[in-house]
């Protein structure tokens, strides 16, 4: 028999991607090993790397080679559907399947690494955990999450 398991390819429509200028600042850019991470809105039309406790409100989807507004990176936000994300060092015990969550602390811009969750009570952009990708949802494992 075979198993069915949830993956964020199963988009049906597909995921929205928003163009954004990404970054604080000209002099904070954002890089190709960004794409996964956590962002938030700000004020400059922008959207900025989360902290930990935020509300997810979207995750980088690409990162483009030119810039906007005076320097700022340019790139794509997905702002619904699914995603892989890691489970943060933070997260105290297994996070559920269902259970709502937001940022944890972010791996450091240009570095490598997922979106990093725990278990929290967003104020407006709610993600759920749909699925343990690896592990049993534990800090360190990939969990597939869903805009909700």
């Amino acid at each position: 028999m075979t198993d069915f398991v949830f993956t964020e390819l199963v988009n049906d429509p597909p995921a929205t991607v928003i163009s954004a200028a990404l970054g604080a600042s000209s002099s904070a850019p954002f890089a190709e090993a960004d794409v996964g991470k956590a962002v938030k809105l700000a004020a400059s039309q922008n959207y900025v790397p989360v902290a930990a406790g935020d509300d997810i409100e979207g995750l980088v989807n690409s990162v483009e080679p030119s810039t906007v507004n005076s320097g700022f990176s340019f790139g794509g936000v997905q702002i619904d559907r699914r995603a892989i994300v890691e489970v943060g060092p933070t997260q105290a015990g297994a996070l559920a399947i269902g259970a709502l969550v937001v940022a944890d602390t972010p791996v450091a811009l240009g570095t490598a690494g997922y979106a990093t969750v725990q278990a929290g009570t967003p104020s407006l952009f709610n993600w759920r955990v749909l699925r343990h990708v690896t592990g049993t949802g534990v800090t360190g494992n990939l969990v597939l999450i869903e805009r909700v």
